[in-house]
């Protein structure tokens, strides 16, 4: 409040509506609030007033502050269509659809015919998996600005989560026709193209993401040179460095065994990973992220290394195992999976929270040990163990869980080293057991992370990895269904009764 104060303070001249209309126009919200706060002082039911805070507020990223002002606007003119809108677009920020779709819906009601509603209840649907009921409205939208790039872009996102991938592409085209350059249509188009097998297309326009403001990647400054794979290595030095999470490092270092021995390699990784590619068996310094890289000639991040070395879909650098578990660790871990006469299977329901698809990647631990046979013994591979969990497997006396045990991933690999089968979902411990050779099951949902491809249920990049697949969204039992007899391999590991 010092600082409304003071930009009070330095304020001359008399306040009105167009007062505050002109600060928003001129991008000064933090002015343009200010004088609300003190015209509502005055006069606390003034409709236009309260609108213009709501929207200082939004501008601001004070969406508490905003929701406040346009609830009391709503309690003055429920029948305004504008507010229920306006409402609507509040809560899609703070992340809550259903409620923004309820807003939504009642200012269409009352008569809001315009574009930005129709996007907006679509945008709403889209974030609450309703992707038909997405499609309809941005269609809509559409309708009446055909050049709304946003509306493609969603569009195109509602396609890809209904696998209609030609569709989807074919949003991101018209999109980037209208704006080249737009970030959210190259960035999402080269996940279509990546998970159709388009390498080639893919991996350039994968490279997008370094200018996207929503990639959360981390990005590094260098002295040295990028490398793009045309500059010859020969007597020269290259950092590689991690940018994504585990998996993405893990599925990646592959490329570091495919340069020349005169080729002087730096391999910068997340810590929990450094002894696991120490034991690569690759001539490099391998050092942790925090680590400064020693003087280097050039740079590529681990995921730019399919694009450096032109990769398609069929010359990905297969290898049965480029993973190698430690003997110390083997031996720390060999009383935990001793041989009780049973098939050892180690299990991975969910991923961590933070991942941006982890509501449709992840499945409840109750329900996946539904699905898979009573007689074996089970290794739960999460670090993170919920309550829920903690009752589930306590109930149990054939499920382990190391939990907060497992303190890096050479732990996980020691575990995974002498167990029979890894079943997973699509998480960091499915790339560490497919990269280390193990039988590898990895439950897919509906419409998966681009590496695993369209369909199918092998992969270009694991040659012991099975993939199980939704039928639909949300739809596990699907993906089970019959899959003992689908797969004689793991149906022999599991020993399903038929």
């Amino acid at each position: 409040m010092d600082e409304m104060k003071q930009l009070h303070t330095n304020a001359a001249g008399k306040i009105d509506v167009l007062s505050v209309k002109h600060c928003l126009q001129k991008g000064d919200d933090k002015l343009a609030l200010q004088y609300c706060h003190e015209l509502l002082a005055d006069n606390p039911q003034h409709i236009q007033t309260l609108l213009f805070a709501t929207l200082a507020s939004r501008s601001l990223g004070w969406l508490d502050d905003a929701l406040n002002f346009i609830n009391r606007a709503l309690e003055l003119a429920p029948e305004q269509p504008a507010i229920h809108s306006l409402m609507g677009d509040i809560l899609l920020l703070q992340k809550r659809p259903e409620c923004a779709l309820n807003a939504l819906l009642q200012a269409r009601k009352l008569g809001d015919g315009s574009s930005q509603i129709s996007f907006n209840i679509g945008s709403a649907y889209l974030a609450l998996a309703s992707y038909e009921d997405a499609k309809i409205y941005f269609d809509r939208a559409l309708a009446i600005n055909s050049q709304m790039v946003v509306a493609l872009v969603n569009k195109g996102l509602a396609e890809h989560s209904l696998m209609n991938l030609d569709a989807a592409i074919a949003c991101f085209d018209e999109a980037l026709r209208f704006e080249p350059e737009n970030i959210d249509a190259k960035w999402n188009k080269s996940h279509v193209l990546l998970t159709l097998g388009r390498y080639e297309e893919g991996f350039r326009l994968y490279e997008a993401r370094w200018t996207h403001p929503k990639v959360r990647l981390y990005k590094r400054n260098f002295d040295s040179k990028s490398w793009s794979g045309k500059e010859s290595l020969s007597c020269k030095s290259i950092l590689l460095f991690a940018e994504g999470g585990f998996g993405d490092t893990l599925q990646f270092v592959r490329y570091a065994n495919l340069f020349d021995e005169d080729v002087e390699l730096i391999i910068q990784c997340q810590k929990p990973l450094v002894e696991l590619v120490k034991g690569m068996g690759i001539k490099a310094k391998i050092i942790t992220s925090s680590d400064a890289p020693p003087k280097h000639d050039y740079h590529c991040s681990l995921m730019s290394l399919p694009l450096a070395f032109g990769t398609t879909v069929v010359d990905v650098p297969r290898f049965e195992q480029y993973i190698f578990p430690s003997q110390d660790y083997l031996r720390k871990w060999k009383s935990l999976t001793s041989n009780s006469g049973n098939a050892k299977i180690g299990i991975v329901a969910r991923g961590s929270v933070s991942h941006k698809n982890d509501r449709n990647r992840s499945m409840d631990l109750e329900s996946l040990l539904q699905f898979l046979p009573k007689t074996a013994d089970y290794f739960v591979l999460q670090r993170e163990i919920s309550e829920k969990e903690k009752r589930v497997i306590s109930k149990s006396d054939n499920i382990m869980a190391p939990g907060k045990k497992l303190e890096s991933f050479s732990d996980t690999a020691a575990i995974c080293e002498q167990l029979d089968l890894i079943v997973s979902v699509d998480t960091s411990v499915a790339h560490l057991a497919a990269a280390m050779g193990k039988p590898t099951v990895i439950i897919l949902p509906y419409r998966p992370d681009w590496r695993w491809g369209a369909s199918g249920h092998e992969t270009v990049w694991y040659p012991n990895a099975t993939l199980i697949r939704q039928e639909h969204h949300g739809g596990w039992a699907s993906a089970f269904n019959c899959w003992g007899s689908k797969f004689p391999a793991i149906s022999g590991i599991l020993r399903f009764e038929t």
